[in-house]
């Protein structure tokens, strides 16, 4: 009864969330957007639209363009790209069916890929990373290669949070939470990116229609945080870049690794 009451409480919250943030009217939502921006220390020069005035509602603002200038796209052929603003919570090697969570808690990369075994032969024992956006963040996702998009799936679920705190105490939590599944498809190395939705965010939203992708281009966006998970098949020989380390923080477009073909 409690685990009901509880879940009846988030849908609420969710729905309360989603329509103040939905708020047309100049006063609230110039008021929302300004508390947001100096509680979060905003650096709003990193955004075409300076202005609160600017942006239709919270949410408009929330999932805000970025200056391209400010997010240069790192050109490597091999190089693989942050897809988002956001900080490392875990990387590595996909061991025996299983990735990280966080220290010391696993999942299970079949459940991630909603039980797709033939994705799942491809991407056991290759590598992962797991990137959480805050609130502050830029909140689209790019595209970390150059490629062909072959599906992108909406898999249903919770709405969980996805902090470190939620990390921490909620198992299986990325394979639990909603969460959007893209396979890309490179003319050398091809990658999974999921989309991991989180409580008060009130959706993804998958945006490019076009399947030829070129490297850094814009595949969805959060609509009110959470995390992005990559995945790299066991095909692909993966050299971290010295900026990736747990806690870190990346921006988009900057180079993570360098990929190899393993022959």
């Amino acid at each position: 009864m409690f685990n009901l009451i509880q879940n009846f409480l988030s849908d609420v919250l969710q729905t309360i969330v989603l329509r103040v943030s939905l708020i047309e009217i100049s006063a609230v939502k110039n008021l929302l957007i300004r508390i947001f921006i100096k509680n979060y220390e905003i650096e709003i020069d990193d955004y075409p639209r300076i202005s609160h005035h600017e942006y239709k509602h919270f949410n408009d603002f929330f999932t805000r363009e970025i200056n391209p200038n400010k997010r240069p796209i790192d050109d490597n052929d091999d190089g693989l790209i942050s897809p988002v603003d956001g900080k490392i919570v875990e990387f590595g090697k996909i061991k025996e069916g299983h990735l990280l969570q966080i220290k010391n808690m696993k999942y299970k990369l079949n459940r991630l890929l909603d039980g797709n075994d033939e994705l799942t032969e491809k991407y056991d024992n290759g590598s992962y990373i797991s990137i959480y956006l805050a609130p502050y963040n830029y909140h689209r996702v790019h595209s970390p290669i150059e490629g062909i998009l072959k599906q992108a799936i909406m898999v249903p679920g919770e709405m969980n949070r996805v902090d470190i705190n939620a990390l921490s105490n909620i198992e299986n939590l990325y394979i639990k939470n909603q969460r959007l599944m893209t396979e890309l498809k490179g003319s050398v190395f091809n990658c999974i990116m999921i989309m991991v939705a989180a409580r008060n965010v009130a959706s993804m939203t998958y945006e490019n229609t076009n399947q030829n992708l070129k490297k850094g281009d814009e595949i969805g966006r959060f609509n009110l945080g959470s995390t992005v998970v990559v995945l790299l098949p066991n095909n692909v020989q993966i050299e971290w870049d010295q900026r990736v380390s747990i806690e870190n923080n990346l921006k988009m477009g900057e180079k993570i690794a360098q990929l190899s073909k393993i022959r």
